[in-house]
C-alpha cells in the first residue's frame, strides 16, 4: 500500500466538498484516488510525470489539481477543516504567530509569462538572488502551531510589508463555523523584522499586542506596549510549523510555475495537517 493516503474516516469528512460529477461523459476518476495522489506529489515533490499508476493518469490528477485550485474546492476544504477546528477549541484565541521563509525555485519555475487570473501577481511571486529564483511564504499560525494563512511574495520582500496584507487575508478566511470572523488573539508574536511604529500602532488599533522585540539602537523605553520576553518564547512553535512544511518536498523546492499553483500546494498541505487534527 502507497504512503499518505487518507483514511476512510478522513475522506468522510470531506467528500461531500467536490463538485458533482457531470451528468454527460466519460465515466470520472474516484476523487478519493485523485487526492491520494496530489497528497503523494506534495510529500515526495516527484515529477507530475512520475505519478504511480495506482493513482490514475497522471495528466488527469493534475487537471484535477488546477481545477479544483482555480474554482475553490481547495478553498471550501480548508475553511471547512479549519472552521472545524476553531469550533472545537482547537485554534489559539490568546497568541498567533507570524515568520516568513525563503523557498528555493528550481529552473522549470520560471517561464510563467502573462496570466489573466486577477489573482495572479504579474511577477508570479519570484524574485532572483545570486542563487537564482526564490519566493518567500509568510507564514500566520496560532499558539499551538496550527495554520492559520499564507501569503506569497517574492524573496526580496521585506517580511513587514507582508503583515497588512496576511492579517486582511486571515481576516477573509479564518472564519468560525458560521461564516463569522473569529475574534483577533491578545497577542501578536513576531520577530525584529516586523518591528516598526506603524505596526505596532496598526496591531493595537486591531487590539493584539504586539510581541516584538525592539532593535539594538532604539529606545525600548520609548514604545508604547512592554516587550513580554515569556511569550515571546512561544513564537518558535511557527518555526517549527516551517520546518513540518519544508518536509512536503513540493514545498521545500518550487516546481509551480505560478504563485496561484505554488499556493496550491500549501493549501494542501494546510489540508492534509487539519485532516490529521480532526480525525485524531
Amino acid at each position: 500500500m502507497l504512503r499518505h493516503r487518507v483514511t476512510d474516516q478522513q475522506w468522510e469528512i470531506i467528500q461531500h466538498l467536490f463538485p458533482p460529477p457531470a451528468r454527460t461523459g466519460r465515466p470520472r476518476r474516484d476523487r478519493r484516488e485523485i487526492l491520494d495522489g496530489i497528497f503523494w506529489i506534495l510529500r515526495t515533490g516527484a515529477p507530475w510525470r512520475d505519478l504511480p499508476a495506482e493513482f490514475g493518469p497522471w495528466a488527469t490528477v493534475w487537471d484535477l489539481f488546477d481545477t479544483w485550485n482555480h474554482d475553490g474546492t481547495l478553498d471550501a476544504i480548508l475553511n471547512r477543516l479549519r472552521a472545524a477546528g476553531i469550533d472545537v477549541g482547537l485554534v489559539d484565541r490568546q497568541l498567533w504567530c507570524i515568520d516568513g521563509t525563503v523557498i528555493r525555485a528550481a529552473r522549470c519555475a520560471g517561464g510563467g509569462g502573462k496570466d489573466d487570473d486577477p489573482e495572479e501577481p504579474l511577477d508570479h511571486a519570484l524574485g532572483r538572488s545570486r542563487g537564482g529564483f526564490s519566493t518567500k511564504i509568510h507564514l500566520l499560525c496560532d499558539g499551538h502551531g496550527h495554520p492559520l494563512d499564507f501569503h506569497l511574495t517574492p524573496w526580496q520582500a521585506h517580511e513587514a510589508t507582508a503583515l497588512v496584507p496576511l492579517l486582511e487575508d486571515a481576516e477573509e478566511h479564518v472564519v468560525d463555523g458560521d461564516g463569522e470572523p473569529i475574534a483577533w488573539p491578545v497577542a501578536l508574536a513576531g520577530d525584529k523584522g516586523c518591528r516598526a511604529e506603524w505596526i505596532d500602532e496598526y496591531l493595537l488599533e486591531m487590539g493584539m499586542t504586539p510581541v516584538i522585540p525592539s532593535k539594538e539602537n532604539e529606545d525600548r523605553s520609548a514604545r508604547p506596549v512592554e516587550f513580554d520576553k515569556s511569550l515571546y518564547r512561544r513564537r518558535s512553535i511557527v518555526e517549527c510549523l516551517i520546518g513540518w512544511l519544508k518536509e512536503c518536498r513540493r514545498i521545500f523546492s518550487r516546481f509551480e510555475k505560478t504563485a496561484k499553483n505554488f499556493g496550491g500546494m500549501i493549501k494542501m498541505a494546510f489540508i492534509q495537517r487539519y485532516l490529521r487534527l480532526c480525525s485524531g
